[in-house]
């Protein structure tokens, strides 16, 4: 599965959302955003399982692009397979 993902420099890194799951993490690098965006992202797909409930449909691009919170932020996708997950710019 691709997530589109919204990263945003703080002072000791990156902040990292996943908007269309409500996940937030952060790493010190954009790489290491990425993975921790990948990890939070199986969390939070094995919790919906856990409670056998939907994971929600994701939003248009155009709909995340058009939010002025996110405005001028760096937007990337990580593809979370089931075996590996790929880090995709």
């Amino acid at each position: 599965m691709r997530f589109l993902i919204v990263l945003e420099p703080i002072q000791d890194g990156f902040a990292v959302q996943v908007p269309d799951l409500g996940v937030i993490t952060h790493g010190q690098t954009i790489d290491e955003a990425k993975r921790a965006a990948i990890e939070a992202i199986k969390i939070n797909l094995e919790a919906y399982r856990q409670v056998r409930k939907k994971v929600p449909a994701p939003k248009p691009v155009s709909t995340h692009l058009k939010n002025p919170d996110f405005a001028d932020l760096l937007f990337a996708y990580v593809d979370v397979g089931r075996q590996k997950a790929k880090l995709v710019a």
